[in-house]
């Protein structure tokens, strides 16, 4: 348990599961099944989104542009605020990272995509 839960928001990912296994119950009885079926795939795709710009934003993009000399700069400034290549080269090959938050984000955007499928297909 406690393994899973460095990976991954278990508790609010699990509550977010049963919800939407609730709502699926619920539209399949009021025949709303259409409607919450739009929604759950719309929700699924938007938390798909939020893991892959969870991702991107832990994968240094911007690190190492290039910098030019600012006009009226003399070479020891130019140097100070120059980039060190290793750094960045360090900074940029690290392995992709996936934080908690996007995780659970994924397994429930899975999650709500999978419920959509088998409401319509009801």
């Amino acid at each position: 348990m406690k393994r899973l839960n460095k990976r991954y928001f278990f508790k609010l990912t699990s509550l977010a599961q049963l919800v939407g296994l609730l709502a699926a119950v619920i539209s399949y009885l009021v025949k709303w099944s259409l409607y919450l079926s739009n929604l759950l795939f719309l929700l699924g795709l938007a938390l798909i989104c939020t893991t892959v710009v969870d991702v991107l934003l832990g994968a240094h993009l911007m690190a190492g542009w290039f910098q030019r000399r600012k006009k009226g700069e003399t070479d020891q400034e130019y140097q100070q605020r120059k980039i060190d290549i290793k750094k960045v080269g360090e900074l940029k090959n690290r392995p992709v990272t996936i934080h908690r938050f996007g995780t659970s984000c994924l397994i429930v955007g899975l999650t709500y995509i999978a419920l959509a499928i088998i409401i319509t297909l009801d």
